[in-house]
């Protein structure tokens, strides 16, 4: 092991690195830091980086870039990003992966935001198809029931497609936001809750999964605020 405790991968700088039409396969990586990855989006998604059968057990990742690519049957079981940085997953596709464990810093959304051309309205139709692929077969995108930690989700992977634990993740609709009802529970306005709350109801999606932090100092207070979501029927009942 490093002195930072973490193994670095052969290279000057650990980086792993992925160019249009990359594919990574059955890769296990267990307490690596990974410092410089980059997946970027490409003018062809059908070309994007494809990282498939691929575990991540408490790894690091440092000045990682993640855009565009499709994950494949991909575990990530403990992630460490530093307070001062953001990982940012964009516009990626998803199929049977699994996020567990200790996760920090780590954003999830769904499109690649300010990009130049027609980059983002091709991974947007892109990504859509995948998502009906996926729901006309019965297969699931994202299993995020075992994660604690800074995770953010942003909405635009339908509900459906997402594995959840029922007491600290709920799913609330657009109908649901846009009555307004979630305000009239007490306390919510303080909480992450809020904040997600408003980004779903910017967003134009159908749906979206809000997600209270299991390592949270205030768990019990937060899961009594979705139960009672869930009892004014502001969230959908499990």
């Amino acid at each position: 092991m490093q002195p930072s405790g973490y193994k670095k991968l052969p290279g000057s700088t650990g980086a792993l690195r992925a160019v249009p039409g990359t594919v990574v396969e059955d890769l296990h990586l267990d307490g690596y830091e990974i410092f410089g990855g980059s997946a970027e989006a490409v003018d062809d998604p059908r070309r994007r980086p494809v990282f498939r059968r691929v575990t991540l057990r408490d790894c690091k990742a440092r000045a990682c870039t993640l855009e565009g690519a499709l994950l494949d049957e991909v575990t990530v079981d403990g992630l460490v990003v530093d307070d001062d940085e953001l990982l940012r997953v964009a516009a990626c596709a998803f199929r049977r992966v699994v996020l567990r464990g200790a996760i920090r810093n780590l954003l999830v959304v769904p499109g690649l935001g300010v990009h130049p051309g027609h980059l983002p309205q091709l991974y947007d139709r892109a990504n859509g198809e995948h998502w009906v692929e996926l729901l006309s077969e019965g297969d699931w995108a994202l299993d995020i029931s075992e994660v604690s930690g800074s995770l953010s989700l942003r909405p635009g992977i339908p509900a459906r497609l997402i594995r959840r634990d029922p007491l600290t993740q709920v799913v609330m609709t657009s109908e649901q936001v846009a009555s307004g009802a979630w305000r009239a529970v007490r306390g919510i306005e303080r909480t992450r809750l809020r904040t997600q709350i408003h980004v779903f109801g910017m967003s134009g999606c159908r749906d979206t999964v809000l997600i209270v932090d299991k390592a949270s100092a205030d768990l019990a207070e937060q899961v009594d605020m979705l139960r009672e979501l869930q009892r004014t029927g502001a969230v959908l009942p499990d």
